[in-house]
């Protein structure tokens, strides 16, 4: 974990997607190729190309090697070639469109999306959420940068008014870049479920064009899982909570969306007529065995269970 949080302290600010990970990076943990995608091992030469999208369970936090990722271990239990579209902290909008600025021509094995957990916990926490770009990690942090970007001296001007008088608790100060109302959660739920569907037809579209299909998977989540902790699990987690004593009750929050959530998504792909499947009902995630490094990552074996799973469910 400590090759992870070092990955993530390098991450890099790039176009459309907002942040991505470094490039050519090799720890004894994870490693990355040019443009930041994690690499994969068991790669064949002549087979079709599959790809696996998602945010941090699919790019593989926790995996103590690039072969024990979800996709590595694809690549060794099916007859396709696996590449890994997993970005941190993504939102389903980010994975679509790291699909679309990837430019990969050739897709001609099969194509799944492993997400959720981070459209809805970003929805559900504090701030603007756009009906059209939905919200995104880090995003106070951009909108205050855009607003103290230099545009002109005039644009200059204001903003240095606009923060002296906010330093003297007067005025208004510099409105986020969104221009996006305060919402309720209720609000920003029922508008992330409306962008989960335009980038699930989007990546529907995309499989159709190539003639292949395209299945989403609703990531396993320790506060969804019927599972018993084991020892490793329950000491992790009680350090990660100490650190972040707030979490508690957005844990509780989400917990509490679990059947809605996954009925939602479920209603969503089969309108687009793509195949969901909710890892959370799955029985081998919920046996007392170490499977998870925290609450939304796994370890070898949970990532192994996972491409298990996948590939007796989806015939891969």
């Amino acid at each position: 974990m400590v090759d992870y949080d070092e990955l993530g302290a390098r991450q890099q600010w790039v176009p459309y997607l907002m942040y991505f990970h470094p490039r050519n990076l090799s720890f004894k943990s994870v490693s990355t190729d040019e443009n930041g995608f994690r690499k994969t091992t068991g790669a064949k030469t002549n087979s079709s190309t599959s790809l696996f999208i998602g945010s941090s369970s699919v790019f593989g936090i926790g995996a103590t090697s690039d072969s024990a990722t979800i996709t590595s271990r694809l690549n060794e239990l099916t007859e396709h070639n696996w590449l890994n579209f997993g970005g941190r902290a993504f939102n389903s909008t980010q994975e679509a469109m790291l699909v679309h600025l990837s430019n990969t021509t050739k897709v001609n094995g099969p194509i799944i999306s492993m997400s959720g957990v981070n459209n809805l916990m970003r929805a559900l926490m504090p701030g603007a959420f756009s009906l059209m770009y939905g919200a995104f990690f880090q995003q106070s942090f951009f909108e205050k940068q855009m607003a103290t970007a230099a545009v002109g001296n005039r644009a200059l001007l204001r903003m240095l008014i606009d923060g002296v008088l906010k330093k003297f608790g007067i005025g208004k100060g510099v409105a986020p870049l969104s221009n996006s109302e305060k919402t309720t959660k209720a609000d920003s739920y029922s508008a992330m479920l409306k962008v989960f569907e335009r980038d699930c037809e989007y990546l529907q579209m995309f499989a159709k064009h190539h003639s292949t299909t395209a299945t989403f998977v609703l990531q396993p989540f320790i506060p969804w899982l019927r599972k018993t902790l084991v020892q490793q699990e329950i000491q992790l987690f009680a350090l990660l909570d100490q650190e972040a004593e707030s979490s508690a009750l957005l844990l509780d929050e989400i917990a509490k969306f679990k059947v809605r959530y996954s009925q939602d998504l479920r209603k969503i792909c089969e309108k687009l007529g793509m195949r969901y499947l909710d890892l959370n009902e799955v029985p081998e995630l919920q046996k007392p065995e170490w499977l998870f490094v925290d609450r939304v990552h796994l370890t070898d074996a949970g990532y192994d269970t996972v491409a298990t799973y996948l590939v007796r469910e989806l015939a891969l």
